[in-house]
């Protein structure tokens, strides 16, 4: 049986001891209760897998020791951006967690003028704290080693700085079927709530070059539209890395 793999935010060495804090050390000891000298596979988002084992098995410090680098994933050579408009605390997390599978290198959540869901300014550092957790272990269980970059919720109109050079495309139901690019390269998809986007931020998708593209006949929510067009254009790329 293969080694559980576990994201843990911190710095850490070859042959050095690596303690955990209260949530991974729970985790390990309590979720998936391994005891003293089990092999973990441990990840910190630099693109690197470092085998370690448990020195101390406590539910609230585990201590491990880190040996040796298992595995080595290269730095994208392009970037696959989905931006999603919000959606409430489920959907938005599978999403998040699907689009991580799928190979999304970042990802925008989008503030529209129908989005369904809201983040109150008080509420959203812990949100945003939230959602990296579920892009982590998402990580942890499709093999991934760099977690998407998560941006920080914005609106339509603001989103362009980011996208210069960049492939768009902006989903719209009975528009030409979406391909994308034909090989690797900078791309993104915008995807809207479930009542769509407004014509006025249609014009501005438009001024800004971005490509009204559809997903055939039927119409898919908006928690379906992201692993369609990612699949798709994935599957253009015969599932190369970005």
């Amino acid at each position: 049986m293969a080694a559980p793999r576990l994201f843990v935010d911190v710095e850490f060495a070859e042959q050095e001891p690596l303690t955990l804090n209260a949530e991974r050390s729970h985790y390990l000891c309590r979720v998936l209760r391994l005891r003293a000298d089990a092999a973990v596979s441990v990840f910190n988002g630099d693109g690197s897998a470092w085998s370690a084992r448990i020195e101390q098995a406590d539910s609230r410090s585990c201590r491990l020791m880190i040996y040796s680098r298992q595995l080595a994933e290269a730095a994208p050579l392009c970037r696959l951006h989905l931006a999603q408009a919000l959606l409430k605390r489920e959907r938005q997390d599978y999403v998040l967690q699907k689009a991580t599978e799928l190979g999304a290198t970042d990802i925008w959540l989008l503030q529209t003028e129908r989005t369904e869901a809201r983040v109150r300014p008080d509420r959203m550092a812990s949100r945003l704290e939230h959602w990296r957790g579920v892009l982590q272990s998402a990580c942890e269980q499709c093999g991934r080693l760099r977690p998407p970059a998560l941006h920080v919720p914005t609106t339509l109109e603001e989103l362009w700085p980011g996208f210069e050079d960049v492939s768009c495309y902006i989903l719209q139901p009975g528009a030409p079927i979406l391909t994308g690019p034909a090989a690797p390269a900078d791309t993104a998809l915008i995807i809207g709530p479930e009542g769509g986007f407004s014509e006025l931020e249609l014009r501005i998708a438009a001024a800004h070059g971005a490509i009204a593209a559809g997903i055939g006949e039927l119409v898919l929510r908006a928690d379906t539209a992201p692993q369609a067009a990612l699949t798709i254009v994935r599957h253009g790329w015969r599932w190369a890395a970005p």
